[in-house]
């Protein structure tokens, strides 16, 4: 575990990340007039695999601000670590460690790993991209993979209306709102086998796909 705390300092030390919540995330829930339902579905304790759908650049900031009540780490994509300041802020200040897209990135998937056996809560978008406005992309198996040797408890995660603001289709003007649904924790029941990884990434998006007719009262 010394490995990792020294590779990245953020998981031991996590000031700036409350700082960056409570200043830049807020900013932007603010702006996008974000709703959350389903808060309470997010452990405040122990190791957890939050698992969402991704339409947008700002979703990780609203993510982290939507569960409020404890840090949340995210992977990153790699090129987002290429210039010196962005990556102090989104290491130091963001909770975030780089993903190589494009192929399964075994240490991103390591790293995942090793912040939840710390007892942390790590969010991983399964679709390893931005999907375009409305929809979604099929899962990529590396999600599957962190589920199956985790064996935490997994809760699905819907966005909605994230794609508005800067998603795959480029930057849209204006600040349309935004809705975060939390979904029940739920486990999955494979082996932990190459063979089922893909299945277990499938399951995790069609449980963020149900939210969609979620209680909007929660």
């Amino acid at each position: 575990m010394e490995a990792l705390t020294s590779r990245y300092p953020w998981v031991k030390r996590k000031t700036a990340y409350w700082v960056w919540l409570n200043t830049v995330a807020r900013a932007i829930a603010g702006l996008c007039r974000l709703r959350v339902y389903g808060r309470e579905n997010v452990p405040a304790e122990g190791p957890v695999l939050l698992v969402a759908n991704h339409r947008s650049y700002l979703d990780p900031p609203l993510v982290a601000y939507a569960v409020k009540k404890r840090p949340v780490f995210f992977m990153a994509k790699s090129e987002l670590f290429t210039t010196p300041v962005l990556s102090t802020l989104i290491k130091h200040w963001g909770n975030a460690f780089p993903v190589k897209r494009g192929r399964a990135d075994l240490t991103a998937l390591k790293t995942a790993l090793e912040v939840l056996k710390k007892g942390e809560l790590v969010c991983i978008f399964p679709e390893g991209q931005r999907a375009p406005a409305g929809k979604f992309v099929r899962p990529k198996w590396g999600a599957g993979m962190v589920a199956l040797k985790a064996r935490v408890p997994i809760v699905p995660c819907l966005i909605e209306g994230s794609d508005k603001l800067i998603g795959k289709e480029g930057l849209v003007t204006g600040w349309p709102k935004v809705t975060i649904r939390f979904g029940r924790p739920f486990t999955i029941d494979l082996e932990d086998s190459k063979e089922n990884y893909q299945r277990a990434a499938n399951l995790m998006m069609e449980r963020i796909k149900e939210l969609q007719n979620g209680d909007k009262s929660s």
